[in-house]
C-alpha cells in the first residue's frame, strides 16, 4: 500500500509579511480548487487569516459559483463554502464600473477574451491599489503591462500542480 504524503502549498516566505493588513481578493478558481483539496486549502487560508490578511471576493464570483447548482442542498453547500472562506463580500459600486471601462481601454485588443468578472476583479485592484491583491489561477488574464505579478504560489494536486498568481495594481 502506498503511503499518502501530506501535500503542502509552496509560497515565498515574504508573502505573509507583504499581505499583512491587506485584502486578498479571491477568484472563482480558488473556491473550485478548494473543493478538491479542502484540508490543504483550509490550512493555507486559515494561516492567511491568522496573519491579519482579509480574504474577500466579489458578488459576481459568488454568482458564478452558485449558478447551476444541482439542487438546494448543493446550493447551500456552495454558499457555506464561500462563507467559510471569505471575511468580506465586496459589492460593486459605481466607481468600480467606471474603472472597468478604463481597464477595457488599457487592455485594448489584449482584452478580447476577458470575462466581465475578470474585468471587475481588475477594476477592484485599481480601485483599492496598494491595499488589495488578487489570487487567481487565470494568470494570462492579468497581463503584466497593467498588473504587477507580486508572487507565484504552487499547490500540488493529484494530476499536477495548480499555479496561482498574486497580483497587485501599483501604477
Amino acid at each position: 500500500m502506498r503511503k499518502e504524503r501530506k501535500m503542502e502549498i509552496s509560497y515565498p516566505s515574504e508573502l505573509i509579511t507583504t499581505l499583512k493588513g491587506k485584502y486578498l481578493l479571491l477568484d472563482s478558481n480558488l473556491f473550485i480548487d478548494s473543493i478538491s483539496k479542502p484540508t490543504v486549502f483550509k490550512e493555507f487560508l486559515n494561516g492567511l487569516k491568522e496573519a491579519d490578511i482579509t480574504l474577500t471576493t466579489l458578488e459576481l464570483i459568488k454568482f458564478e459559483l452558485l449558478k447551476g447548482s444541482a439542487n438546494l442542498n448543493k446550493y447551500a453547500e456552495k454558499e457555506n463554502l464561500i462563507g467559510n472562506i471569505i471575511d468580506v463580500l465586496l459589492p460593486i459600486v459605481p466607481q468600480t464600473s467606471i474603472l472597468v471601462f478604463e481597464l477595457i481601454k488599457k487592455y485594448g485588443i489584449d482584452g478580447t477574451g476577458l470575462t466581465i468578472t475578470d474585468l471587475f476583479l481588475g477594476a477592484m485592484l485599481i480601485q483599492y491599489k496598494k491595499n488589495m491583491y488578487l489570487m487567481t489561477r487565470d494568470t494570462t488574464d492579468f497581463i503584466q503591462r497593467i498588473f504587477d505579478l507580486a508572487f507565484v504560489i504552487n499547490i500540488p494536486h493529484g494530476k499536477g500542480i495548480y499555479t496561482y498568481g498574486i497580483y497587485q495594481y501599483s501604477k
